[in-house]
């Protein structure tokens, strides 16, 4: 992976900005090779969104069927310390997300900002979308 790019959120979605916190170290941690440093970040990920809503934990994306199907990927890939499978998976989920926060940003009415309180729910507010990091 030759870059990692980071989400962030407005202020108003603390909660978010936590699911990006732990997101971004996601990816930290796969862009270092730190496998099992990736795996802490999925668990707090994971612990964040559980009180979030009954569907989190299985479409933390909400209606973005394609980001949820890579993040499960992401997911058995880290279970099973498969670090390169790791990579690839969670490269796929971040271009899911940049396109559908590009998507939700000029079709406001688009299935990605009505699907609260997923983390697809505030790609709409993201400021800047996305920023690399080198």
């Amino acid at each position: 992976m030759s870059s990692v790019s980071s989400i962030s959120a407005s202020p108003a979605y603390k909660p978010a900005n936590q699911w990006m916190q732990n997101f971004n170290a996601i990816g930290s941690a796969l862009q270092s090779g730190n496998i099992s440093e990736a795996q802490s970040a999925l668990s707090n990920f994971e612990q964040a969104m559980q009180g979030a809503s009954p569907t989190a934990i299985t479409q933390p994306f909400g209606k973005n069927a394609q980001a949820n199907n890579d993040f499960q990927n992401l997911t058995s890939d880290l279970q099973t310390g498969d670090l390169t499978s790791a990579q690839k998976a969670f490269a796929s989920l971040q271009n899911d997300l940049k396109t559908a926060s590009i998507s939700a940003k000029s079709h406001v009415s688009h299935d990605v900002t009505a699907a609260a309180p997923s983390l697809a729910s505030v790609a709409g507010s993201m400021s800047d979308g996305l920023n690399t990091i080198a």
